[in-house]
């Protein structure tokens, strides 16, 4: 197997990228071998739904601009744009790691580099492009990568009439064959491309209401207005009549006058308000009647995985067991879409100003010296400076998908199933200072990780059991105040469903 091509989570820049000041963009020039998979269909980061094209004239003018001169190639086109999320700056400014991407803009430019790698490297190990045919190339793929299932996976999307276009455009041109045969496949690996990281982390942390899908999707999307390319939700197309007539039930019984579900990112514009479906789908994975305890945490604020869960239980629908539990979910998510709605939005945007307030003057009192952010503070006559209250907006701006999950986590055992509805056992009197207690606790905890700093992302961070402790000890503090019991209703209606990495959606 070859260790020419690495699948890695990681851009490297032979020279300092540059990081703005909001660590939100970062700018420099990466090497090919960098580009060859990054990730660009519905991933975490969002979808790209454009796809290779082809030899069309620009992708042809790009092959030329790259076998003319590798060295000029980074001045003459764009470069790339990812999304990224995890988003990891080494000390050095020479690399950065990421846990999820999508490549939004590029992707033509990175298959027509990936498919001349790989032909460079059949054309060393078969000393010809003369006799290709799907065969050799299969053998020379399933050899090449025999052990590298994530090359393997990716390469499924390196259709052969698209690579066999290429060989025959070399083959047909003596001038970029003879260009192409000279090239040495390391060299043209380490050739230089500009590219533009965009990090979702830091961008949804001042944006209510966007998660990185939905940010890193709307950019993918803006990049792609011109080829009029439309995000097209695979899930919720397929499945709108099942989770309309079942899951969805109770709430557009309840809401469906008001707020309209888009099963598709992006499709209802200029109307009433909407909902997307994973707002309404991914508050009910952390209730835990779906998976086991420690998978809750890993699953928060996750995307393709709550789908896939769906789709288990959607194969599953004739069971007793699994009808029963569906009827309980379709009447929980009301229930939870109401608590978001009416308590946690409002009461975020409460408290992030009182915090932001609260930082202002720990700054001005010296009491952030031992925080991520220590040099970030300065002062103006006396007065922290604009830049430094910049920084304190951002520590205190929030993310509601980070801490939504974790506000239903904690208020799982109180739901209970009445005939009709889903609703908490706190009596209504008692039920917003008790939310809003239990919110407070979470956020508080949330912006005290981002002021310590790690290694990791925020992102890392809220897929914790630690964050997910958040506001325990608020909570049974109010429990034993208010003397409300705990109900059985997840458990007795749970259905373990084991979460599987790709399905047909």
């Amino acid at each position: 197997m070859s260790d020419i091509f690495k699948f890695e989570n990681k851009l490297t820049f032979p020279e300092k990228c540059f990081v703005s000041g909001d660590k939100k963009t970062i700018f420099g020039e990466t090497l090919f071998r960098d580009v060859l998979f990054l990730d660009y269909r519905d991933t975490e980061a969002g979808s790209n739904p454009r796809e290779y094209i082809g030899l069309k004239k620009t992708n042809l003018e790009i092959i030329k601009s790259i076998l003319k001169d590798q060295e000029m190639f980074r001045f003459l086109h764009s470069g790339m744009i990812v999304s990224a999320t995890g988003v990891n700056i080494d000390s050095d400014y020479l690399s950065i790691s990421y846990e999820t991407c999508c490549l939004t803009n590029g992707n033509q430019t990175r298959f027509i580099i990936l498919i001349l790698s790989l032909l460079k490297q059949y054309s060393t190990n078969t000393k010809s492009l003369e006799n290709f045919v799907q065969r050799s190339f299969n053998e020379f793929l399933n050899h090449e990568f025999k052990n590298n299932n994530p090359i393997r996976d990716f390469l499924r999307l390196v259709k052969f009439p698209k690579v066999s276009e290429v060989r025959k455009f070399l083959c047909d041109n003596n001038k970029y064959f003879t260009n192409f045969n000279a090239l040495a496949l390391d060299k043209l690996l380490n050739s230089k491309i500009r590219i533009t990281i965009n990090s979702l982390d830091k961008i949804t942390e001042s944006i209510d209401n966007l998660d990185e899908y939905a940010t890193g999707t709307l950019i993918a999307n803006a990049n792609n207005d011109t080829q009029n390319v439309k995000v097209d939700d695979i899930f919720g197309s397929k499945h709108k009549k099942f989770l309309e007539e079942t899951i969805f039930r109770d709430f557009i019984a309840k809401y469906g006058s008001k707020v309209e579900i888009e099963y598709r990112f992006g499709e209802i514009i200029g109307r009433k308000p909407k909902v997307h479906i994973l707002t309404l789908l991914r508050p009910v994975i952390a209730t835990g009647i779906f998976t086991k305890y420690k998978e809750i945490f890993r699953l928060s604020n996750q995307r393709a995985p709550i789908y896939n869960i769906f789709i288990r239980l959607i194969r599953n629908k004739e069971k007793g067991k699994v009808q029963t539990t569906i009827k309980v979910v379709s009447k929980i998510i009301p229930l939870l879409y109401s608590i978001r709605e009416d308590i946690v939005i409002n009461q975020l945007k409460l408290q992030r100003d009182i915090y932001y307030r609260e930082y202002v003057e720990k700054a001005i009192n010296g009491e952030l010296k031992n925080t991520s952010i220590r040099n970030n503070i300065k002062f103006e006559n006396n007065e922290p400076s604009e830049d430094t209250k910049r920084v304190l907006r951002n520590i205190t701006n929030y993310n509601i998908e980070h801490i939504f999950p974790v506000v239903v986590f904690r208020i799982r055992n109180l739901i209970k199933d009445s005939e009709n509805r889903a609703e908490l056992v706190i009596t209504k009197d008692k039920e917003g200072e008790f939310l809003k207690s239990i919110i407070n606790a979470i956020y508080k905890r949330y912006i005290e990780l981002k002021l310590i700093g790690s290694s990791g992302s925020i992102t890392t961070e809220i897929r914790s059991d630690k964050f997910f402790e958040s506001g325990a000890e608020a909570y049974e503090t109010l429990k034993d105040i208010y003397k409300f019991g705990e109900t059985n209703c997840i458990k007795d209606n749970q259905y373990l469903i084991q979460e599987v990495k790709s399905s047909a959606l």
